[in-house]
Parts: C-alpha cells; sequence; structure tokens
C-alpha cells in the first residue's frame, strides 16, 4: 500500500516510519502535484509554507506569463459582461469601477492577495451596508473565476473570503391606512409618472426593471393580464392577472402614453418617447416628504406579498405571483398570515 494512500498532507508535512522521513505533498490550482521527502521537519514545514504562499499569491507556476495587468483583463471581462449579463449595469459596473480604482488598472494580476482584498473589505464594511460589501466581493469573485476559464489566470484571491451574514427575514412593507396615501400624494408633487408607478408595483410586485421595461404589448387588457416573455432576473416567463387597481390605472396611462411602445415614458419635453430610465431619486425624495423611513423600491414587492398574506392569500399562490423558484423565499411573509400557526398550538387544548 502506498504510504501518502489516506493521509492528509493539507495541513503540513506528515512523518512516514516506513521511510523515517517527513514527506510533503502540494497539490496546485491546476489539479498537478509535487511530492517531496526531508529528513528534519523543519525544512519540511518551509517547504511546504513556501509553495502555500505561492498558491495564494498566484506565482507557483514559473511557466504563466507575468504581465498580465488588471486592466486589460477587466476590460476583456467588461466586454464580455455587457454580452452575458443583463444586469451589468445594474449590478455589476460599479463594483468593477471601484476594484480598477482601487487595485490600479496596471497592478499585475498576481499582486493582488487574499490579505489585501480582505482588508479592502473590512474598509468597506465602516461605509457600506453589508450586502453591498457582498456586492462587491461576489463581482471580483466573479471576475477571477471567469480569467481561470479562459486560461489567462490560474488562481483566485477571492475564493477563500467569506461573505457577510445577512439577515433577510426582516420584511419591510407600507402600511395600507397610513403610509400608502402619504407615499402616493408626495409622489404627485414630484413626477407625473411616480404615483402610476408605484400603484403598479404594490399591486403586481414586479420589480423594477421589468417594471420600467413594460410595454403596451405586454398588456392584455381583454384578459386583463400582464405577459413578459422572459423575466430579467429568473429567466423565466410572467404572467400577472391584472386586479382593478392595476387596470384602472393601465388604462389612464394609455391615454398619455399610449402612442409610444413602452408605457412609462417621457410625453413631453426633449425626452419625448423615451421610457424613464430610473426612479430613485425621485422615489427616495417622495419617501422623504411622505415620512416615510427605511424604505427601498424594492419593498414595494414586499409590500405586494405582505398584502397579499394579511389577506389570507397562500403562500403557495404569493410564492407564484411572486416568481419565486423556492418557497423558502416566501417563507419570509408567512408571520404576517392572521392566526399564523394558531390552529397548530390548539391541539394542545385536548391535552388528556
Amino acid at each position: 500500500m502506498s504510504p501518502q494512500k489516506n493521509r492528509d498532507f493539507t495541513k503540513g508535512p506528515v512523518w512516514d516510519e516506513k521511510v523515517e522521513r517527513y514527506r510533503v505533498e502540494v497539490s496546485y490550482p491546476d489539479g498537478s502535484r509535487i511530492r517531496k521527502r526531508f529528513r528534519r521537519e523543519r525544512e519540511a514545514q518551509r517547504f511546504w509554507a513556501a509553495e502555500q504562499r505561492k498558491i495564494d499569491e498566484g506565482t507557483w507556476d514559473e511557466t504563466r506569463p507575468r504581465n498580465l495587468k488588471l486592466g486589460p483583463a477587466l476590460d476583456s471581462y467588461r466586454e464580455y459582461c455587457q454580452m452575458q449579463h443583463r444586469s451589468y449595469v445594474t449590478y455589476m459596473k460599479t463594483p468593477l469601477e471601484f476594484w480598477e480604482e482601487r487595485l490600479g488598472r496596471a497592478t499585475p494580476l498576481t499582486k493582488p492577495t487574499r490579505a489585501d482584498i480582505e482588508k479592502v473589505k473590512f474598509e468597506l464594511a465602516g461605509k457600506r451596508s453589508k450586502s453591498t460589501v457582498n456586492k462587491y466581493i461576489a463581482v471580483l469573485k466573479a471576475f477571477f473565476n471567469w480569467l481561470i476559464l479562459q486560461g489567462q489566470f490560474h488562481v483566485n484571491p477571492v475564493r477563500k473570503i467569506k461573505f457577510y451574514s445577512l439577515n433577510n427575514e426582516i420584511v419591510r412593507y407600507l402600511d395600507p391606512v397610513e403610509e400608502y396615501p402619504k407615499l402616493l400624494e408626495a409622489a404627485r408633487e414630484i413626477r407625473w409618472y411616480l404615483p402610476y408607478m408605484i400603484k403598479v408595483a404594490v399591486h403586481t410586485g414586479l420589480r423594477r426593471r421589468n417594471l420600467l421595461h413594460l410595454r403596451w404589448d405586454q398588456c392584455d387588457f381583454k384578459s386583463r393580464t400582464i405577459r413578459i416573455a422572459q423575466d430579467t432576473k429568473n429567466q423565466e416567463a410572467i404572467a400577472l392577472p391584472m386586479n382593478k387597481t392595476v387596470f384602472e390605472t393601465l388604462q389612464e396611462l394609455k391615454g398619455k402614453t399610449g402612442e409610444f411602445p413602452f408605457v412609462f415614458v417621457h410625453f413631453e419635453g426633449k425626452d419625448r418617447g423615451c421610457p424613464i430610465s430610473d426612479v430613485k431619486n425621485s422615489f427616495a425624495s417622495a419617501c422623504e416628504r411622505a415620512g416615510i423611513e427605511n424604505f427601498r423600491w424594492h419593498d414595494l414587492r414586499h409590500t405586494f406579498a405582505s398584502w397579499l398574506i394579511m389577506r389570507r392569500v397562500s403562500l403557495a399562490a404569493v410564492q407564484k405571483l411572486l416568481g419565486h423558484k423556492s418557497i423558502k423565499m416566501t417563507l419570509r411573509y408567512a408571520h404576517l398570515a392572521p392566526g399564523y400557526l394558531a390552529d397548530e398550538v390548539k391541539v394542545l387544548d385536548n391535552e388528556p
């Protein structure tokens, strides 16, 4: 039987009594391995530590080119992402610009280490939310993974960096009596289209990107259904029934923007006919005027789900309306259901 079999070489040298030597086995990112034997433990440990450091720094393979810079690599990755990822502008663009500025375009890809990126991660955590930090780390990790797949690089320094744990169970939604009317009133004073958008978002649960790109040919008034061939996030078709509020809101909008392909467009001025591209600033202003704190546009989607659950709509139905692939995502709203788990604990009332 081979003396190396069933032995763990990942933590350092291993003593082999049969040959009375310290054995070292190092596995490299490309699948290759090196094995050595040493008389002294200190020499074996020194060799093992040096090879591990090379792997972490990306300098283990001396045959690899050393002149590949971060800037040109990022340029290639951007070109790929713009063609392959619809979320490039909203999700990847800003993090890539951040890493380019922070690490430097002229920096060799072999230079950034896990320690360097961990340091930036902790600095970011003091200025940005944990979810934002996770996004920046995830984008950089995807960049290095892409380089490895392309054969342009051989190690990912972000591979072992841990993401921050987030509490996604907390749901922020509008109070239907107090906050919702105030938000609509404030929205009317800021942009003509903003209250229409808020109404449709709250009564359909559509994501912001789907809403901004909503077209009239996707609105079937005869069957009172909104049909989107492919969701921008889940890459699946959407078919949402219009309730009375959505139907009447879209009918009213039809009189304003019906001559254009998109539902939410500028119908006057130099941008006449162009779709609304963003509502972030105007929505934030409306929330501030209405005195609504800690509320994002995506929380309108949470509001849609929460109101349904509070009116005793089943979790299965809400899952389908939201387009969740897993019921786990929908379960975050379960506690809002009237009498949630109340019937279950009643079985104890009849204990013997």
